[in-house]
Formats: structure tokens, sequence, C-alpha cells
């Protein structure tokens, strides 16, 4: 689902009431990441790892605006009691509110390049699932 904001627009002519709408749409795009890390690695170095990852959002920053871009970020160890995280120990979201800014976040961003970067040793595998809410086909 995009999300829509109606704006109403009422304007009186010659005493005929027009009904004006104009949409603006919403596209919220949720970016999650999972990540086993290597079986090796001390807790201290997956902590800081993981610590990083959710520490970045200050160096985010829009390339034109300098402001941050990213809407959300959050991420910790599972917790599931389901036992179906098939090795998957710690998950992440960002949230974007739009293409572009994930693009940007993805491609071009020195801050999240670079942390990359410095992770990628430690990750035994990952998994990644973006999705707009509401949107099933």
């Amino acid at each position: 689902m995009i999300a829509h904001r109606q704006h109403q627009r009422i304007s009186k002519t010659n005493n005929q009431t027009h009904n004006n709408t104009t949409r603006l749409i919403i596209m919220t795009i949720f970016h999650i990441v999972l990540f086993k890390f290597k079986d090796e690695l001390s807790k201290e170095v997956i902590q800081q790892a993981s610590e990083g990852m959710v520490t970045l959002e200050a160096k985010l920053l829009h390339p034109q605006t300098k402001k941050p871009y990213v809407r959300n970020r959050m991420g910790g160890i599972n917790n599931s009691p389901e036992g179906r995280a098939r090795g998957f120990t710690h998950g992440y979201i960002c949230e974007f509110d739009n293409e572009e800014d994930r693009t940007y976040y993805l491609e071009g961003d020195p801050a999240h390049i670079e942390w990359v970067q410095y992770v990628k040793p430690f990750i035994a595998d990952a998994l990644v699932v973006d999705f707009v809410p509401g949107v099933h086909v």
C-alpha cells in the first residue's frame, strides 16, 4: 500500500462548489537486514560491530541538505522464542521516505559504505528484505 493523504480544497465560483482533491503520495520503505556473525568472534567484537550499525545514524546525512535522511534505524540481538531464526543472530531495520534515499544509503553514502566494508569480515551470512507497507503483489 502506498499511503495516501488527501488534502481538499473547496472553492466557490458562481454559486457552485468545486471539490478539488490533491493526493500526496508517501512511500515509506523498510530495509531489514539479518546477520549471522561468524562463530569464532568474541562477544566484544560482535557488540562493537552491532552497535556500530545502530550508531551509524549520526553520520548518515543527505548529500544536499546535510541533514539526517534515514527516518528510523534500530537493531539488536534475536530474542524470538519461535526457534526459526535459522542461525541469524541480529536484526536491523532502517526506514526511508523514498527510493532515492534508500538508493543513496546503499550505493552512495560514504559512512554506510565504510561500515559495510568494516563489518563484512565478521559476517557468515546475511539476509536482506525491503518492503513498502501494504504492497503484497
